[in-house]
């Protein structure tokens, strides 16, 4: 059986795939990372570091880049649910500056591969916690981002849709460069 299978792919490299769990009378054991057999479906990188995130509903987280250290991503929802928010930086892509929209839940045994050159980010539709792999390490002087108020990512129908009232953001971010604007 595998143990990744590609659900969707986005463009050539954004991809969401589904972790297949082994069930029995004991429980179920979940492979949540193999470089060997994600590189099955057509995911290559070499991730550096781990991060655990905790928010709160209504919380934004981004949409972050690196540009002299890029960085390849691998999200997985652990707890509650989130949208998931991508934007397409890579000027020579046929997607550049398309953004991209995955909802993640606790339980759907989804990861959600994103390359390098695209600004990431999600928002708490819940209380969530957030596992993502990083294929390189944080830059504090390379921190660069695209705003969710941008006109393309439609901030207002996904908070009217979701039911979130109180939107909790950083100052840092609620100042970023709008996606227009770049």
């Amino acid at each position: 059986m595998e143990k990744f299978i590609l659900d969707k792919e986005f463009t050539n490299d954004l991809k969401l795939i589904k972790m297949t769990p082994f069930k029995d009378m004991r429980g179920e054991y979940l492979k949540s990372y193999s470089d060997r057999e994600l590189s099955a479906v057509g995911i290559y990188s070499d991730f550096k570091e781990d991060n655990y995130l905790i928010s709160n509903k209504g919380s934004v987280r981004g949409l972050h880049y690196q540009l002299e250290n890029p960085e390849a991503k691998l999200i997985r929802c652990l707890k509650g649910n989130i949208i998931d928010i991508v934007v397409d930086l890579r000027k020579d892509s046929l997607t550049y500056k398309e953004v991209f929209k995955v909802k993640l839940k606790e339980g759907d045994n989804l990861l959600f591969s994103v390359p390098e050159g695209f600004a990431h980010g999600f928002i708490s539709l819940s209380d969530s916690v957030v596992l993502y792999k990083s294929s390189n390490y944080y830059f504090a002087e390379d921190q660069h981002g695209i705003s969710v108020f941008s006109g393309d990512i439609q901030l207002d129908k996904i908070l009217e849709e979701e039911e979130i009232e109180n939107l909790i953001i950083t100052e840092k971010d609620k100042n970023l460069l709008k996606l227009e604007d770049l």
